[in-house]
């Protein structure tokens, strides 16, 4: 989008979420080392940001109809997609191996080197990357938007395709048949029909994993449609008043709270995802036109990328000047973690940005 259409409010909150992104990273239960309750509890509210960037992307991805899903479209997705997600896994797999190389941890090693299928197609290289090929998923989704946008009482075939979608991922999240990252599969029960050593196995795995994706990107593909649908039929300058924007934003607080003991897992995320968003198209009317918070906007994919490369250093930096914070986990040492991890990132990815044709794939 130009600098005259830009929403500023989508770049602040796309920033917001590549420090949640880097919060949720920065201390958990699999470190091994005492973790406290708030601690815990504080992580999960920031669990908000790979569900708002599928809305954004679902979103602004539908606001010019008829889509045009050709060659230069997908030329375009090789480019922004594939080609960074190639260059990003081999990037990991790489650093890791010297690293784990340099420490002497074989085990490590082998772990890493054992499963090509999952580095290859599900994001297998770092804990982070599945999110691409999730999006790659989701992308294919867009051939439906055409059909759908011009049938007669669109609205509420999409309401009900909708409610329909959550419905669905609802289900697929307490049957445990949907991604689960730390194997790289999906729907368990339906793999085992096959044995590890079938020639057919790994490339059912693949397709299995693709399936549960695309039943997480279902919601919200049709909501993006159904809200970019109902914004065309009905005037909504409601939206920009002070207090519209202050009572979404309030809402979005409640919701993101109260998500793990009120509501249904795919509503909540559903819920959060496109509250947040709504809110940072509303509260653009507000935010003066800044290249700061622009220039986040622009640098979050990319810091969402490097981070826990850049974590790492960090880890090494507190092991070294400020041992007592690496003992434990809190919220002070989540916050210091995530901090520091979160602006060197940005400051990396603003290198990185002065060479134009790096960070075109980058």
């Amino acid at each position: 989008m130009s600098k005259a259409t830009r929403l500023v409010g989508i770049d602040l909150c796309r920033g917001l979420s590549a420090f949640a992104v880097i919060l949720v990273h920065s201390g958990d239960e699999t470190w091994g080392i005492p973790i406290s309750n708030q601690a815990i509890q504080f992580r999960y509210l920031f669990y908000y940001a790979v569900p708002f960037f599928l809305a954004a992307f679902f979103f602004f991805s539908m606001k010019k109809l008829p889509l045009a899903l050709d060659g230069k479209f997908w030329q375009k997705k090789l480019r922004r997609i594939v080609i960074p997600y190639l260059l990003w896994s081999g990037f990991y797999v790489v650093s890791k191996t010297v690293m784990f190389s340099l420490t002497q941890d074989t085990q490590q090693i082998q772990k890493l080197l054992s499963d090509p299928v999952a580095i290859i197609f599900c994001g297998g290289a770092s804990y982070h990357l599945y999110f691409i090929p999730l999006l790659l998923a989701g992308t294919f989704l867009l051939y439906l938007t055409n059909y759908l946008s011009i049938r007669e009482n669109s609205l509420l075939l999409l309401a009900t395709l909708s409610i329909s979608s959550i419905v669905t991922y609802q289900l697929l999240i307490i049957s445990n048949n949907d991604f689960n990252i730390d194997s790289y599969t999906a729907f368990p029960q339906l793999l085992q029909l096959l044995s590890a050593n079938n020639i057919l196995y790994q490339g059912w795995r693949v397709l299995l994993v693709n399936l549960a994706w695309a039943v997480r990107c279902l919601p919200y593909f049709f909501m993006a449609l159904l809200i970019n649908k109902f914004s065309e039929n009905y005037e909504h300058k409601w939206l920009y008043q002070r207090e519209t924007v202050v009572a979404i934003f309030m809402f979005f607080i409640l919701i993101d709270i109260a998500k793990t003991e009120y509501l249904p897992a795919a509503l909540s995320e559903i819920t959060i995802a496109y509250s947040l968003l709504i809110f940072g198209i509303a509260i653009s009317q507000y935010i003066s036109h800044g290249n700061i918070i622009s220039n986040l906007g622009i640098c979050s994919f990319g810091i969402y990328l490097i981070h826990p490369f850049v974590k790492s250093g960090v880890e090494i930096a507190l092991i070294k000047l400020c041992p007592q914070v690496t003992q434990s986990v809190s919220i002070s040492s989540i916050l210091i973690y995530s901090i520091s991890s979160f602006f060197l990132s940005w400051i990396v990815v603003l290198f990185i940005q002065k060479n134009k044709l790096i960070s075109q794939y980058i």
